[in-house]
């Protein structure tokens, strides 16, 4: 099968969406596809095709770098014309760049997959008019969690298979058991993702376990001040890593003891949660439906409120309190983690692929 997966969002800058793209690119190759993928910012990145340069725009309570325009439509016309996919999987497919230019540009089958969670969304409620008609069009719909089913539904009708994210349980798996008190935070450096939270719930942490580390994982505009709002006398418990690359992140992992994903809402899953699990680490994560999905409370980790300092500070103290309950969680978190290994997730999308080219041979069959 021939596989064109369309990536919404900058390929240079890290990302949830971008990372599902490139691992399930892996393991529809492994599955023995031929699988290209499209992708803003993509240039000298072997296997993806650049289809332009973004531009940042705010999208679902972040900062997106999104590429639209003539000049990106007919580069993914090109691509496609060039590639001649079976199926073309776009993500995001109404996000304002790529894959809704991909819906106008081509009448093969199309699979989209759906990772936003705004129940709210005022854009999609306001757009829907225009987007229903692209909606029936797809061969194949796709959500990663309930809550992002629910998203779609809600406003454009339902018709949607849950796969959730993967991940690469067997590189996390291998870890050994996590030893002292050092909490890990990955993710961007921005409001929605709660790292400052996290620096402010710190202090409080480290009065209970004065050995107790911080390292934070990740870029961002938020970087600096969370950098700033660490208190003097903790500055040497405090590290800020940076961008670390997707296959260094095992190596990161090895160096902590209890994983923490405080983010305040708009996350329909939590890839993040998936690689800690997988990890054998205990995960103390905000108590978001995304998140709650994933994480079995008191089971593979503890969830907090949202927004919640002294909560979050709470939790993470109680884990790094008694390590045989978190040496049991991690054991929980990991078995459980294997339901998402890439593999199972990509066989489950095979299948969708599978009925959408069917769907549509049927189509063209069928006398009009």
């Amino acid at each position: 099968m021939k596989v064109l997966l369309i990536c919404p969002y900058s390929w240079s800058t890290p990302g949830g969406v971008g990372a599902h793209v490139a691992n399930l690119a892996e393991a529809l190759r492994a599955r023995g596809h031929e699988v290209r993928i499209a992708a803003p910012d993509a240039a000298d990145t072997p296997g993806v095709i650049s289809v332009g340069r973004s531009i940042p725009i705010p999208y679902n309570g972040s900062i997106a770098r999104l590429a639209f325009g003539p000049r990106v439509a007919g580069r993914v016309r090109v691509a496609i014309r060039r590639q001649r996919p079976d199926v073309i999987h776009v993500h995001e497919p109404f996000a304002p760049s790529v894959g809704l230019v991909t819906l106008l540009a081509t009448r093969r089958p199309i699979v989209a997959t759906f990772h936003a969670s705004a129940p709210r969304s005022r854009a999609y409620r306001i757009a829907s008019p225009a987007l229903k008609p692209l909606y029936r069009r797809l061969a194949g719909r796709i959500a990663v969690s309930e809550e992002a089913r629910a998203t779609v539904a809600s406003v454009l009708g339902d018709g949607l298979h849950v796969i959730p994210n993967g991940v690469a349980w067997s590189r996390f798996a291998s870890l050994p058991p996590p030893e002292g008190e050092t909490i890990l935070f990955i993710g961007r450096f921005e409001p929605r993702k709660g790292a400052r939270v996290l620096i402010d719930a710190f202090p409080i942490v480290k009065e209970r376990h004065p050995s107790a580390e911080l390292i934070m994982v990740g870029e961002g505009s938020e970087r600096h001040a969370c950098e700033e709002a660490v208190p003097d006398a903790l500055r040497d418990a405090v590290t800020f890593v940076g961008r670390v690359e997707p296959a260094e992140l095992a190596e990161v992992m090895r160096r902590s003891s209890v994983v923490c994903v405080p983010s305040l809402g708009g996350e329909s899953f939590g890839i993040v949660l998936l690689e800690g699990m997988a990890a054998g680490r205990p995960v103390v994560a905000s108590d978001i439906p995304g998140y709650a999905a994933v994480l079995r409370d008191g089971v593979d980790g503890v969830l907090a409120p949202p927004g919640d300092v002294s909560r979050l500070a709470e939790a993470l103290a109680g884990v790094l309190a008694d390590p045989a309950r978190a040496l049991a969680m991690g054991a929980a978190g990991r078995e459980r983690a294997r339901r998402f290994d890439w593999p199972v997730v990509a066989a489950e999308v095979e299948q969708v692929y599978a009925d959408a080219i069917a769907a549509a041979a049927d189509r063209r069959r069928k006398p009009r």
